[in-house]
């Protein structure tokens, strides 16, 4: 059986029926594997507890380690759970996303060339919803910027962060945006924080609204990232000196608070996993930790120099039938099985056309005075189209996916 998911172009809107909860972890894993690959146990300790439908990493140094994150971290035991994007060996570390197959479902994937390392995009979406005639796209995006503290690497930190808001800008990337990773930041009012929250005029936001100079600052130990190891220890070398920077963050597009497009961030869920706000300049294993147990404590220790970042978000669930309205426009489409159904206001004018994504022109119809129709879809490859509707001179787009 085919299924049909639409991503509407123009206007969207949802009943608040249902929730959807799905949570997404963003972790500096600090030259995996090449520095030390037996820390695969120690990764299964953490995720076991954080337990993330969506991981997404710096710092991985080859295909192996993807396939070791993949293989014997999450679906560990037999399981065929997560899946990975495509890995890419850029410049220096790079980036991958792993997702719980069973909830999303990877729609493309690009990199974004920077001066020092790739920006990985990786767009997604809910598969319990593709049955129901729609789902929103969901944009993830992995960071690794420079790091340092002299002017020269804030420069460099500044030019990678204007590439990627200009990236977004250019691409029309405004809704549902996650923006994460290592940013490298001591401070929000460095260039290169300023570009990523307010830049190229599309802002994106701190969605606990900490703004501040986190650097050495004890206001801000709760948030604090890195460095996990006090001294010597550890796996795999690092930056020592005990928690005292807020590295690692999760920004998000407006939206994504507000839930204005469907996709809303749940207030309270975002979390410096194994930070009790209470390691200050000290290893975060050191004495008690009252947010996770010693075991996990120490796997955070021994794992990387930086803590993962956690939150989470709810998808509202679409109406069965979803419709755009503009003036005096409206149009409703249906998905039952491998048909299509259109209805809409009696038009003196309706043309139809559906397009792959290499422009070939797979359907066209004229209609006149008409207000239905059924457009079967079993000859159609599995892919991504667009619906063009042309009535009286207005153009309006949708582009859905069809699966198996």
């Amino acid at each position: 059986m085919k299924s049909l998911i639409f991503i509407f172009f123009n206007f969207l809107f949802f009943s608040g029926i249902s929730q959807n909860e799905i949570k997404v972890t963003y972790y500096n894993l600090l030259n995996f594997p090449s520095s030390q690959p037996s820390r695969t146990d120690t990764l299964k300790k953490i995720l076991d507890f954080i337990q993330p439908d969506i991981f997404v990493v710096n710092e991985l140094t080859s295909f192996n380690g993807g396939a070791l994150i993949k293989n014997n971290v999450l679906n560990a035991g037999g399981s065929n759970n997560y899946q990975s994007a495509l890995f890419f060996d850029g410049p220096d570390t790079d980036n991958l996303l792993f997702y719980n197959q069973n909830k999303m479902g990877l729609y493309s994937q690009q990199q974004i060339p920077t001066q020092l390392r790739d920006i990985s995009e990786y767009i997604l979406y809910y598969k319990p919803f593709a049955n129901q005639g729609d789902t929103n796209l969901i944009y993830f995006y992995s960071i690794h910027l420079k790091a340092g503290s002299s002017q020269s690497n804030e420069e460099l930190r500044r030019q990678e962060a204007e590439t990627f808001k200009q990236f977004l800008i250019n691409n029309n990337r405004n809704n549902n945006l996650f923006v994460g990773g290592d940013f490298n930041f001591y401070d929000h009012l460095e260039p290169a924080c300023q570009e990523i929250l307010f830049g190229q005029s599309l802002d994106l936001v701190d969605p606990i609204n900490q703004m501040a100079s986190w650097h050495n600052n004890s206001s801000y130990s709760n948030i604090h990232t890195q460095s996990t190891r006090s001294a010597t220890g550890g796996f795999a070398g690092g930056a020592y000196g005990g928690m005292d920077d807020r590295f690692d963050i999760i920004f998000t597009s407006n939206d994504v608070i507000t839930g204005n497009s469907g996709i809303q961030y749940i207030p309270g869920s975002y979390i410096a996993d194994g930070q009790d706000g209470n390691h200050f300049n000290q290893a975060i294993n050191s004495g008690t930790n009252s947010q996770v147990t010693q075991e996990i404590a120490n796997a955070l220790f021994y794992m990387s120099d930086h803590l993962p970042v956690s939150l989470s978000f709810n998808i509202s669930e679409p109406s069965s039938a979803q419709g755009l309205i503009n003036n005096q426009t409206a149009i409703n489409f249906y998905q039952n099985n491998n048909t299509l159904l259109l209805n809409f206001n009696e038009y003196s004018k309706f043309n139809i056309s559906i397009y792959d994504m290499s422009g070939r022109v797979l359907f066209n119809k004229n209609l006149k005075n008409e207000n239905q129709i059924e457009i079967n879809l079993e000859s159609f490859d599995e892919g991504i189209y667009i619906a063009n509707c042309n009535i009286n001179g207005n153009q309006i787009n949708y582009k859905f996916i069809l699966s198996h």
